[in-house]
């Protein structure tokens, strides 16, 4: 009798996408693979959970099995499941977070992408006008359908045209039209002329022959491009990524905001013929959907977007680009896993064996550090690509501008006669400051306290276009009172401090008509307002375009050639190890947007602290003597680089239990830091409450992080935030 060997069951385990954070064991079919979406019984509801791992047996009893494979294959690679595990390690962050890194919430609600009818014509232009010559008296609303797609060279979706769809339909039966089934996107309809690319200048092309040896290679690399503003790393970004698709490789760039976006979009198209998949968080889910399809697929071999382009799924990764590295928005502090996307980018690079670049006029101390002690490659970019000046910046006292004019004043009077010189010459400028609404608060004169929102520990901004105090923590509003709400006192309530709408409407009161533009928050709320207001000033609709920090880097305004820097002096103020550097690469970075084309440029930073070291080192634009004073000061005192910082935070409704809750904490790891490692006391948070949540934290300072893993890792009911960005 012959032998039939029977066949083992599998047994996987699911990590649930909500609820339990360790996994559980079901039974599952033969083909069932780690990183597969499944639909699992939980008590008497299905859940949705991913597949970690495929295994002989389970020491589980009553093993119940999968409902059903929500994924033919999986969702991430080897290369992505080793990142996560490293993620889950490195940031002391539960794997079911770290998770929702690689699969985004699009993908866990199987969002699908709306499909709209496409059409374009099924002939040539000169057979078109003949056929609507025809139409014309028998058929007018087809030939006004024809008239309308002529006019639209890659074609018209359905929904657009302005003729009922039984015209449509006549067409596309008479095959006059062809249809098929789209997802609606505004930069696959628009039309970019093509650019080739630029004769690069000795620097640039040493730089740019190493980089393509790596990519050649196929080797790990970490290159840092530490170039002036306007020294054309874009230039270098975009050859090195025309290297990588030569080599059938695809490439990720990540841009820190959002606002830059849509213009490196716009470059990016006009160079590039490949398809582009472009991720950020102002794109719908099913536009994200089909992005990431398309990259899952291999038909987007490039990626552009902000900090979670990170994670999509690049087939035969080449090369990862970091715009502006030093930029804080590429960490993830609000939420966990709190990475960094900079660093997680290397470790990719590392695990693909692709190389990496990080690009920035200012480097991070960090990047900085990293290069001179050989870990990355070092490239300098010194002179603006097009041979332009680096513009010439002057630092005006604001002590006596205030004397002169015996009254505040948002414009001293250098500034004031360089805004009215260039108005007179047809050029532009721009006005940076880092702060939104019209006044920063609202003060009792009786008892000097302000109005502060009722769920956060935060004065509330008056803005005057909405007419509301409102939190920009929580974004609570509320009318504006006319007695203090603390000590009742009537008509003593004063409005203090200036922002963005304020500086606005004083500068039409000084130059009645001047054209403005205002890019904050408060101006950006729709999906495409980034690009409206880039557009309109670019084709010279505004004088002046006023902002914070979203103006102050990546944008090219040939016509640009004054810079205005209100007040930096808060920032200098923080008591945070970082407070310098923050100033000095928001400075640089801002008077890099002047004289980048043929024009001069000028830039004036309005200061109430003239001769402080950090504004001269950057009126004379040295950033190695910044670096070297910077990184001699960290040294000195043991903050990154020379230690890894390590935050804890916990928070509750009550702060005494919040405080309670972190000090326990606390206590339990006394014992445990050993020196040279550092415990520090237990601090409130720099707002001590924000959405109705008290919040408590210390910080360790920690020469060899990997020692401490095995101990954080035992620790619950705390956030940890593994090399936070602020001490606050």
């Amino acid at each position: 009798m012959e032998c039939i060997e029977s066949k083992m069951p599998t047994f996987v385990e699911v990590l649930l996408d909500q609820n339990l954070s360790s996994p559980l064991d079901y039974s599952a079919p033969e083909h069932a693979e780690v990183g597969m979406r499944v639909l699992v019984p939980l008590k008497s509801t299905l859940k949705k959970g991913t597949i970690t791992k495929v295994k002989d047996s389970t020491s589980c009893k009553n093993v119940k099995a999968i409902h059903q494979l929500l994924s033919v294959q999986s969702e991430l690679s080897n290369e992505q499941w080793a990142l996560a595990k490293w993620m889950a390690a490195y940031y002391c962050a539960p794997l079911q977070r770290v998770l929702k890194c690689f699969i985004p919430v699009n993908i866990r609600k199987a969002v699908q992408p709306k499909k709209q009818v496409f059409l374009t014509l099924n002939q040539t232009h000169d057979e078109t006008i003949q056929l609507i010559q025809s139409l014309r008296t028998k058929s007018p609303k087809q030939a006004e359908a024809l008239e309308e797609i002529l006019t639209a060279p890659k074609g018209l979706f359905l929904a657009n045209l302005n003729v009922s769809k039984s015209a449509v339909s006549s067409l596309i039966e008479k095959k006059y039209l062809k249809a098929k089934s789209l997802s609606p996107s505004k930069e696959a309809l628009e039309e970019y002329f093509p650019s080739l690319p630029k004769k690069l200048n000795h620097e640039q092309t040493v730089c740019l022959e190493a980089i393509q040896k790596s990519i050649q290679e196929r080797t790990f690399s970490c290159h840092l491009i530490f170039g002036v503003t306007g020294s054309g790393k874009t230039e270098v970004y975009m050859q090195a990524i025309q290297k990588a698709l030569d080599q059938n490789q695809s490439a990720i760039m990540l841009v820190p905001e959002i606002s830059l976006t849509s213009q490196t979009i716009e470059r990016f198209k006009a160079r590039f013929s490949e398809k582009i998949a472009i991720l950020h968080h102002q794109r719908s889910l099913g536009e994200r959907t089909q992005a990431w399809e398309d990259v899952r697929q291999g038909s987007s071999k490039l990626v552009i977007g902000a900090r979670s382009a990170l994670f999509a799924p690049a087939q035969n990764l080449g090369l990862i680009i970091i715009d502006e590295e030093h930029d804080s928005s590429y960490k993830q502090s609000d939420e966990i896993p709190c990475y960094h996307a900079r660093d997680t980018a290397v470790m990719r690079s590392f695990l693909e064996r692709c190389t990496i670049l990080l690009g920035s006029a200012t480097p991070s101390i960090e990047s900085r550090y990293n290069a001179q002690i050989g870990k990355y490659r070092l490239h300098t970019l010194s002179a603006r690509a097009t041979s332009a000046p680096m513009p010439t910046i002057h630092i005006v006292d604001m002590f006596q501008t205030m004397e002169r004019a015996e009254r505040f004043t948002h414009f001293s009077d250098e500034l004031a006669s360089k805004l009215k010189n260039r108005l007179e010459k047809g050029e532009q400028s721009l006005l940076f400051l880092n702060k939104r609404g019209y006044h920063r608060m609202q003060l009792c004169a009786s008892c000097q306290r302000a109005v502060k929102c009722s769920h956060c520990d935060l004065a509330l901004t008056f803005h005057k276009q909405s007419n509301c105090l409102q939190c920009h923590l929580c974004n609570y509003r509320q009318s504006i009172p006319r007695t203090c709400p603390h000590c009742g006192s009537d008509h003593t309530m004063q409005f203090r401090g200036f922002g963005t709408e304020h500086v606005e409407k004083a500068l039409h009161a000084l130059f009645p008509d001047i054209r403005t533009l205002r890019m904050d928050r408060d101006t950006i709320t729709k999906k495409h307002s980034h690009e409206d207001i880039f557009k309109q000033f670019r084709a010279h609709k505004a004088d002046v375009l006023i902002g914070t920090q979203m103006i102050a880097k990546g944008f090219h305004f040939p016509s640009v050639t004054l810079v205005g820097i209100l007040h930096p002096d808060a920032t200098l103020h923080i008591p945070d190890f970082r407070s310098s550097e923050t100033v000095f690469q928001l400075l640089i970075q801002v008077s890099g947007r002047a004289g980048r084309a043929e024009l001069p440029g000028e830039v004036i930073i309005q200061t109430y602290l003239p001769d402080h070291p950090v504004l001269n080192m950057a009126k004379k634009q040295d950033y190695n003597a910044f670096f070297a004073s910077e990184i001699e000061e960290r040294k000195t005192f043991c903050y990154p680089p020379f230690c890894h910082l390590i935050k804890l935070q916990c928070s509750d409704r009550e702060e005494n239990t919040a405080k309670a809750k972190t000090e326990k904490i606390h206590a339990f790891l006394q014992n445990q830091i050993q020196p040279p490692n550092e415990l520090l006391p237990v601090m409130p948070a720099g707002h001590v409450k924000v959405k109705d949540l008290y919040r408590y934290q210390f910080f360790i300072k920690v020469l060899k992080r990997s020692l401490l893993l095995p101990l954080l890792q035992t620790i619950e009911g705390a956030k940890i935030d593994v090399d936070p960005l602020s001490t606050l």
